[in-house]
């Protein structure tokens, strides 16, 4: 199948995201499929059925001054920096290809080749993510726009999760504590994996060659046609409308990473509960009644077992049910 390959260089935050918007609408459907590859300043990034005041924390972002845009792919809550290399399959409807899972299917192979070639073993997992020595190092999002697929992703040179982390709405203090630590934990980078930095520039240069490799007929340096310049300027995003009524996607905290979750909630007599989940079993519990040295007792438990029930009364006595319950109510255990 053959490919235009078109590299934007480094763009602002709206302007990475109307370009796939803009090339994805100036296709017709008898089009040759593109990848686009560009970095982006950092901003954060709301999946298309998300509403920012359930999931980010207003004041933060505006005092952070970190930009925040509501994308047309789906998915969750993503950060964008120039750590990242990010790419857009655009695939017209004459490929044939019209689910995200096939197009994930038909796209990982290079992916896959691309984090090889620099040391990095990745495997695909989910339909959707990548993984690497057991963590996520990198997603995918995807939606149908006018007559193409498109499926949206980033290779991860340099993580920097600080000002995400400062940025997520949060009940507490606590729970930004988690959360930087479960993602430095869960979810990795190129950096710190390989032990050296490696550049966007040194990762374009060979993404040709591995394209040609996985299959694909590269149509080499392309650049976007003057309609297709037009359609990336003219392309509208949808306004980021922080009084939009909306339901957090997470009910009461974040998904982490597949099958992870990182949940807080608060009730009106004082107390409060904390929990992260990972592959439907407690991964960290604290709260306001739990004692710091009884926290551990309660990891690897599942929601159903019956020592969950045993070890919640040897930690909170008489109450076991109401926290049983409260456990219940505010922990996530699978996607």
């Amino acid at each position: 199948m053959r490919i235009r390959l078109i590299h934007l260089g480094v763009l602002a935050p709206e302007a990475l995201h109307r370009a796939y918007v803009g090339l994805a609408e100036a296709q017709g459907e008898q089009d040759v499929p593109i990848l686009l590859l560009a970095q982006s300043a950092a901003h954060l990034s709301l999946g298309a059925a998300q509403g920012p005041a359930a999931e980010l924390d207003r004041s933060a972002c505006e005092r952070l001054k970190i930009p925040v845009v509501q994308r047309a792919l789906g998915g969750g809550l993503v950060w964008v920096d120039p750590g990242q290399l990010s790419y857009f399959f655009i695939f017209p409807s004459a490929t044939r290809v019209r689910r995200a899972p096939e197009l994930f299917a038909l796209i990982a192979p290079w992916v896959i080749a691309v984090h090889a070639y620099f040391g990095l073993k990745v495997a695909a997992r989910g339909g959707h993510d990548f993984w690497c020595k057991g963590c996520k190092i990198g997603g995918t999002g995807a939606a149908t726009i006018r007559h193409s697929l498109v499926l949206g992703g980033s290779f991860i040179l340099e993580a920097q999760w600080a000002s995400f982390v400062d940025c997520v709405a949060a009940p507490s203090a606590g729970f930004r504590t988690w959360l930087l630590e479960a993602l430095q934990e869960g979810l990795c980078s190129w950096s710190p994996l390989l032990g050296r930095v490696v550049s966007p520039e040194a990762l374009l240069e060979v993404c040709p060659a591995l394209l040609r490799a996985a299959g694909w007929d590269v149509v080499f340096s392309t650049t976007p046609t003057e309609a297709e310049q037009r359609a990336m300027v003219q392309a509208e995003l949808e306004d980021v409308d922080w009084n939009q009524p909306a339901r957090r996607r997470v009910p009461a905290g974040i998904k982490l990473k597949a099958g992870a979750f990182l949940t807080e909630r608060h009730w009106l007599d004082g107390h409060w509960l904390r929990v992260w989940t990972e592959n439907g079993t407690l991964r960290r519990v604290a709260g306001s009644v739990w004692p710091t040295e009884q926290e551990g007792r309660l990891i690897g438990l599942q929601p159903a077992s019956v020592q969950l029930g045993e070890q919640l009364r040897e930690v909170v006595g008489k109450e076991a049910s109401l926290w049983g319950e409260r456990l219940l109510e505010t922990a996530v255990w699978a996607d």
